[in-house]
């Protein structure tokens, strides 16, 4: 078939690349079930590519949303005026979730509005989101929605004032505010245009491993998917070479059938991008939610898969073709697969450990070059991983071949291996590459974290802590507080404690005075005798009494000394401070090993009588309650009991760790991952056996008619299907636990493998077997039938 070369060859690609693609889609029906597959292969790796390269998009736009509700404060000294705005959280946690609220106050009537609001809700109103709305609506949200008794609902939150459709938010209006204080800002606008937030390098390292195991397994399944169907490709290439055609023209219209392939797949992943990502707004994960508008893969990413995808089916059917000699009259396959070499696929592992080396060594170091360092390093390890498995799976074959062992359907299987063992690598190579990354990734974040469990004989692990801060309960209203919480269903509050700070006294407190000149305030803890004796060995005690505790690194206010009470709050607040002095009495006391957590250390116990807590503006006040472990709402009536006393009002349990709640929320993220590119590659296998099927239907009726079993067939197809990954796994395992250890050994954190989240994967991994064995057998049956000999 000769054709006139144009400039560089360029004509007689497009040429020939153009025959491949017209007997793609014009080859009958054999012809249209490989290209289907091939598109179906390819666009679901697609699909899963164009996700991951919209991750930034969604994370930029949820980031600029998130910063645009940051505020930006008025300055220093600045008073009220017609363009500020008092605001204070009033976030609240409902069954586990989280509820972000802000009371919002304005002192003008140019008031800042919030992203999302036209304008400001007036004291009794609020502005909701939809999924608060809809919360609040529902019987399950009955508690909560006694959490607001005496506000009714003006305005919904729009979506560019919200992370996510689903987030649960608020903005309530009230005149209760008096100023700035510790818990209370004045701003003149909203908006923060400070330095991102960043996470910590745990988190980091823990996401970057992740979407690389994730990753590579996709661009091994798309490489695969190009190739389906290579038998019938094969003899349709044989007689072209019969009615003239060289070599380079057969491998040229064979990438031209893997290219058109390729472009409907890369049409299918469009589609199915598309379509999946409109339904995303109605799922949140851990608290994680998009917006389908988010949902854009960036322009220059996106062009890299549209051209990479066909790019990668050309590249890889030629390099095939390298290793296949097409004759006139058939295609050479018959002879033995040449022995794998074993040094160079320990190249690619070796250059990952030496890139991870340094880091290892002398610890995470931060920098685009140290990530880019990390990523290649873990790249080469995890596709060194790939690289392996075929030496190591032609070595189990062959050894298992040689033993002899095993009945009809396990003889079938290994010699199948023994002659197409190159596609089952293909196929379970994905496998391999998801769960050792999967495991390492899963190793680094339980090492990580495996933080101490609070002791058991820490009396204050059962308590939860009710804390009104920054003066907002006035100390004459803590009876009446500790009442509120006692009439709570399921809660029994214990004792009262109210916290301040006291200063040396005839210090400069004005305007002009530096936050600097101060000395290091004394934490004054003022609570009744039973409350004290939980925090120091008082001995006896009597209403008026006041303790000095022994701390070792600091000194105690001496007795007849005369203090400032709060210092710093009156500055702020432009007003000289209340001052108290230390009684001659004072006695030195131990304070108890066993503090409550977020107390400071106290230097001066007091009881009431002996200080009149009205002097106190800017305090805390913390009651320690213990919930009924047999009512499980009992920790949302005792967050309703604190609302109605004052929004601002905080609930918190002892134990928690926000860094855990990151970790918590990228283990997940991660694992949801591992698992949609496990069933991604499930399809890919069962793709893989059903071409395959369709590619031996003749051998199957053969030996039906022969009388083999359908059962031993069966069984056969479920030994192809598990040896490869067997050995997959085993390697998998094998590599993925010494990198999530060098992982660990880079952040510093001793290795704790969780065995059962290692078998959990590996069992998936053995689930997508039988699932794919399964969905292969009615096709197994039907390819059995006699009718599969007729010839013509």
């Amino acid at each position: 078939m000769p054709t006139a070369p144009g400039p560089f060859g360029a004509a007689r690609w497009c040429r020939d690349l153009a025959m491949g693609a017209r007997f793609a889609v014009t080859g009958g029906r054999p012809g249209w079930i490989r290209t289907t597959l091939t598109a179906l292969g390819v666009g679901l790796g697609v699909a899963v590519l164009l996700f991951a390269a919209a991750v930034p998009n969604v994370m930029n736009a949820s980031l600029g949303r998130d910063r645009a509700r940051g505020t930006v404060p008025a300055a220093v000294g600045t008073g009220p005026g017609d363009h500020t705005l008092l605001i204070t959280s009033v976030s609240t946690t409902y069954h586990g979730a989280d509820v972000g609220g802000r009371a919002l106050q304005a002192e003008g009537p140019h008031a800042p509005v919030p992203p999302g609001l036209r304008r400001l809700p007036r004291p009794g109103e609020m502005a909701v989101s939809p999924a608060l709305a809809e919360l609040l609506s529902s019987p399950d949200g009955a508690l909560l929605k006694d959490r607001f008794p005496h506000r009714r609902i003006t305005a919904r939150i729009g979506a560019t004032g919200l992370a996510h459709p689903g987030e649960l938010r608020f903005y309530e209006g009230t005149d209760a505010l008096r100023g700035p204080s510790e818990n209370v800002e004045r701003i003149t606008g909203f908006g923060e245009w400070g330095t991102p937030f960043e996470s910590g390098p745990l988190v980091v390292l823990a996401i970057v491993v992740g979407c690389v195991a994730l990753l590579a397994p996709v661009a091994v399944f798309v490489a695969t998917a190009v190739r389906f169907g290579g038998d019938r490709r094969d003899r349709r290439l044989a007689a072209l070479r019969l009615v003239g055609a060289d070599r380079a023209t057969t491998r040229r219209v064979a990438a031209g059938e893997a290219l058109a392939g390729a472009l409907l797949g890369l049409l299918t992943g469009t589609v199915l991008f598309l379509a999946v990502r409109v339904p995303l707004s109605d799922v949140t994960v851990a608290g994680i939610g998009v917006f389908p508008t988010d949902v854009v893969p960036g322009a220059p990413l996106a062009a890299f898969i549209a051209v990479a995808v066909p790019l990668c089916a050309v590249a890889v059917t030629l390099a095939t073709m390298r290793r296949v000699t097409v004759e006139p009259l058939g295609v050479t396959r018959t002879a033995p697969p040449p022995r794998r070499r074993l040094w160079w696929r320990l190249l690619l592992p070796c250059a990952g450990v030496a890139l991870l080396l340094p880091q290892a060594i002398g610890g995470l170091r931060p920098g685009d070059a140290a990530m880019t360092q990390l990523i290649l390093g873990t790249s080469f390890l995890l596709l060194g991983v790939a690289a392996l498995l075929p030496w190591a799976l032609d070595a189990a074959v062959a050894r298992l071949g040689r033993s002899g062992r095993g009945g009809q359907s396990w003889q079938l299987a290994v010699r199948r291996l023994q002659l197409t063992g190159a596609a089952a690598v293909r196929s379970v190579s994905g496998i391999t590459v998801a769960v050792a990354g999967a495991i390492a990734v899963q190793l680094l974040l339980t090492g990580a974290g495996g933080v101490e469990p609070p002791a058991e004989t820490d009396p204050y692990t059962r308590w939860t802590e009710v804390d009104a801060r920054d003066g907002a309960l006035p100390a004459a209203r803590t009876h009446e507080f500790h009442d509120r919480l006692a009439a709570a269903d399921g809660v029994r509050p214990g004792p009262v404690l109210t916290v301040a700070y006291a200063g040396p006294a005839g210090l400069p407190h004005g305007a002009g005075a530096e936050a600097a000149d101060d000395p290091e305030p004394y934490p004054l803890t003022l609570a009744d005798c039973a409350a004290l004796r939980r925090l120091a060995r008082i001995g006896s005690c009597a209403d008026g009494d006041v303790f000095r505790t022994e701390d070792p690194d600091a000194e105690a206010p001496r007795p007849g000394q005369r203090l400032a009470l709060e210092p710093a709050t009156a500055r702020a607040d432009h007003r000289r401070p209340a001052t108290w002095t230390v009684p001659s009495g004072a006695r030195r006391v131990e304070a108890r090993d066993a503090l409550p957590p977020w107390l400071p250390f106290p230097r001066l116990l007091v009881t009431p009588g002996a200080l009149d807590g009205d002097l106190l503006r800017h305090h805390s006040v913390m009651v320690l309650v213990r919930l009924d472990p047999h009512r499980p709402d009992a920790i949302e009536h005792l967050r309703n009991a604190a609302a109605h006393v004052d929004p601002r009002i905080a609930v918190l349990s002892y134990g928690t760790s926000g860094d855990d709640g990151v970790l918590d929320i990228t283990r997940r993220a991660l694992t949801a991952g591992a698992v949609a590119v496990l069933l991604l590659i499930g399809c890919g296998l069962l793709i893989t056996t059903l071409e395959q099927l369709h590619e031996r239907s003749r051998l199957l009726s053969a030996l039906h008619a022969l009388g083999t079993p359908r059962a031993v067939l069966g069984r056969s197809i479920l030994w192809q299907t598990a040896l490869p990954v067997a050995v997959g796994l085993g390697l998998a395992v094998a590599c993925g636990l010494p990198l999530g250890l060098l992982f660990l050994h880079m952040v510093g954190r001793p290795p704790e493998p969780e065995w059962w989240d290692i078998l959990t994967l590996t069992g998936t991994a053995g689930t997508v077997i039988l699932g794919v064995t399964a969905l292969s057998l009615p096709l197994l049956w039907r390819l059995m039938r006699p009718a599969g000999l007729r010839t013509e």
